[in-house]
């Protein structure tokens, strides 16, 4: 049984979904409640100065926020019903490869969450839109998640640039969010508990340091700036070096997380799923 199988693949990815899906439903109507009093709260709060389609482009980018935070956070979850034993022994005695099992699992943690922030977002924003219309007058096309989904298409990667930049932009765009996926996969794969929080702690220290880096060192990424009004624009060095950078290290965390993930057993310590000393 070591070549991939399709059915076998699907087996495991419907064992994870008849597991996990009571978790994600209450994870989807409390996320609904939530976006729904949150624009309440701040779309009441401007009411009486301003109208109320003025800051839809403020909540818009609050909610790309939101939604990224969500799905790498669904992303570090994947395992997180495994620290049931029953589950995790269950999950173990799958009749499935190990490769089988991580696919099944990374894809249901990926898939999800990101169904779960958006469906969860764009409902919650209809109920904004019918409760306000209904009771205060609003319109009824003061809608937000029009205004996310420009931003999340990645509508600032604007035309009027070279080809060559756009390019390049959206090299680095990619290879950055799946190097994220991938860093998010291997927290969750490695951690037992607080997976999520370990993980972006460690995601905001190392940011920290680029900026600190590139603030003493310089290193220019993307530049456009007007001399003469004519236009002048450049892609430096430390873009491509990230881009190389996230490339080849979304393999290595994808790798080691496959590599902790086979070394599984059903009773691990505290912290970790992984045992560093057998």
């Amino acid at each position: 049984m070591n070549s991939f199988d399709i059915n076998r693949f699907g087996k495991a990815l419907r064992w994870m979904i008849s597991v996990n899906m009571h978790s994600k439903l209450m994870w989807a109507l409390t996320l609904i409640l939530g976006v729904f009093l949150g624009e309440m709260m701040v779309l009441g709060i401007f009411r009486s100065t301003e109208p109320v389609g003025t800051h839809t482009g403020g909540l818009a980018g609050f909610f790309v926020v939101f939604i990224i935070i969500g799905v790498v956070a669904g992303i570090c979850n994947l395992f997180v019903e495994l620290d049931k034993k029953p589950n995790r022994q269950a999950f173990l005695m799958l009749p499935a490869t190990n490769l089988e099992k991580f696919l099944a699992a990374t894809i249901f943690s990926t898939v999800c969450g990101f169904l779960t922030m958006h469906l969860s977002f764009i409902v919650g924003d209809t109920l904004r839109v019918v409760f306000r219309a209904l009771f205060y007058g609003d319109s009824w096309n003061s809608f937000v998640f029009p205004e996310v989904v420009k931003m999340m298409t990645f509508d600032g990667i604007s035309s009027y640039h070279s080809l060559g930049y756009r390019l390049m932009s959206l090299a680095f765009l990619v290879s950055g969010l799946v190097w994220l996926h991938s860093f998010y996969t291997l927290g969750g794969t490695l951690f037992r508990k607080y997976a999520f929080v370990i993980s972006s702690i460690v995601l905001v220290a190392g940011i920290t340091a680029f900026v600190w880096f590139k603030r003493h060192h310089g290193g220019s990424m993307f530049y456009t700036y007007y001399t003469a009004d004519v236009m002048e624009e450049g892609v430096g060095a430390m873009t491509y070096v990230l881009t190389a950078f996230f490339a080849v290290f979304s393999v290595v965390n994808y790798w080691l997380s496959f590599r902790i993930f086979k070394g599984f057993e059903l009773i691990t310590n505290k912290w970790l799923n992984y045992d560093f000393y057998k």
